[in-house]
């Protein structure tokens, strides 16, 4: 290291009195902003690591709950401890990991009055400013996606006054805007107020970092793109390219998706103080399975479609484990007061569908059936079955059979046959999120698709 400090100190990175140096390959990063943007691709996600090198502190914004271990483990990487955190609103997507966060680091939680949180934290106001060491962060109050959202605008004081990016929560996504249905055309309008008023009179130049990306259900077009800059978004983004508040109400409220029935419950847990994690989900026989779905439980397989359609446990919810947004899926047909029961083909298929689910706050997963459908067949129980076919044989056979055809994937006969998950129930949901045609083994025999 003696090499590296008299470098340092040539080059004019070491002064009197500063920090001592870390042992870290990038000098940069000692004495200026550190920035990170860790994507969450099961959820659409985005959570944000801000430090400064000098004096050892990070701050971490919108934490998920089932990212905890990781942000610890990157700011240790850096050289740094995590002293602040901040929510840039209640989020209704996914639980929180704020609370986890703090009690692992002692580190406080940052968050608009407006949003209600029973637990431990500190209030930030409109216009408050939050030092981490030579990073400065702005509070900018941007109501309109739920009255408590915040925007963090983020200058690099190292580097200069001027500010370097902005973190927009759910207020402005690249390539859209957030979600106003949780207060109609007044939260719309405040929406507009906020987007015109606060974000975009920055200049052009400023980048913009969103809380989630494509294959989030707060969105109705974001892009895949996780960054981008607020020159961009002004010139390109459809959302804004409306120029009134009644117009901007109007284009936002029309076609506006349901709302996935687990919001509510997910909006109530980040509010509330959490509970610890239970731990590991508990292996249950196949008659202990029984009991617990004797008494109003469910099973959620999350094998294969054709796994599934091979033999599964009768009136089980099928999601595969490796389909887009699991948990997401997961939570628009599981009930919210169900004990629940996994099957999976494997420990590590288990561990994943354990965590996606406690992401959206269903906690209580009763366990899983530990020897899989091998022992629930041997102790005599009722198996039920989906016959499966490819997409070419369905074609075949909806040529030979009209009926098929002039049911729009209506029919049992037609659902049953497509290994879709969401395919069985688009009849009955017309409004899921399933994103396209490219993703079903049988789009043919799916309502969505048609």
């Amino acid at each position: 290291m003696k090499w590296l400090e008299s470098v340092a100190t040539h080059m004019g990175l070491v002064r009197d009195g500063p920090a001592p140096l870390r042992k870290h390959p990038a000098l940069w990063e000692y004495f200026g902003m550190i920035f990170q943007q860790i994507v969450n691709e099961e959820t659409g996600c985005l959570s944000y690591l801000i430090g400064c090198g000098q004096a050892g502190r990070a701050a971490v914004v919108d934490p998920g709950r089932d990212r905890v271990d990781e942000y610890l483990a990157l700011a240790r990487r850096k050289g740094l401890v995590i002293t602040d955190i901040f929510e840039t609103h209640v989020h209704a997507d996914h639980v929180s990991g704020n609370q986890a966060l703090a009690g692992k680091c002692g580190a406080r939680i940052r968050i608009h009055p407006a949003a209600e949180a029973a637990y431990p934290h500190t209030p930030v106001e409109d216009g408050s400013e939050v030092s981490i060491g030579a990073v400065s962060l702005k509070i900018l109050h941007t109501p309109g996606h739920t009255p408590d959202s915040i925007s963090l605008l983020v200058t690099d004081l190292s580097r200069g006054s001027e500010p370097w990016f902005v973190l927009t929560g759910d207020t402005l996504f690249v390539g859209d805007v957030g979600r106003p249905d949780f207060g109609g055309e007044m939260a719309a309008a405040n929406l507009y107020r906020s987007l015109t008023e606060r974000l975009l009179v920055l200049p052009d130049s400023v980048e913009v970092y969103p809380a989630h990306g494509a294959g989030s259900t707060c969105g109705r077009a974001m892009s895949s793109k996780t960054a981008s800059t607020i020159g961009f978004e002004r010139r390109f983004n459809p959302a804004l390219r409306v120029d009134a508040v009644d117009a901007f109400v109007t284009r936002l409220m029309t076609g506006l998706p349901p709302k996935p029935p687990n919001f509510d419950r997910i909006i109530a847990k980040n509010r509330a103080r959490m509970l610890p994690s239970t731990g590991e989900v508990a292996p249950r026989s196949a008659a202990q399975v029984r009991d617990i779905l004797a008494k109003g439980g469910c099973v959620l397989d999350v094998r294969s479609p054709e796994e599934h359609g091979d033999g599964h446990i009768p009136g089980s919810i099928n999601v595969w484990i490796e389909s887009p947004q699991f948990s997401t899926r997961a939570g628009w047909f599981l009930p919210a007061d169900a004990p629940i029961v996994l099957v999976a083909a494997s420990p590590t298929d288990l561990a994943r569908a354990a965590q996606g689910l406690a992401r959206i706050g269903l906690d209580d997963v009763a366990g899983y059936l530990q020897w899989g459908m091998t022992d629930w067949r041997s102790q005599g129980l009722p198996v039920a079955s989906v016959a499966q076919v490819t997409v070419h044989d369905l074609a075949t056979m909806r040529e030979e059979r009209p009926e098929l055809s002039s049911s729009s994937g209506r029919t049992g006969t037609s659902r049953a046959r497509c290994t879709c998950p969401w395919g069985r129930r688009s009849a009955a949901w017309p409004s899921c999120p399933w994103t396209g045609p490219r993703r079903c083994s049988a789009p043919a025999a799916c309502a969505r698709a048609r």
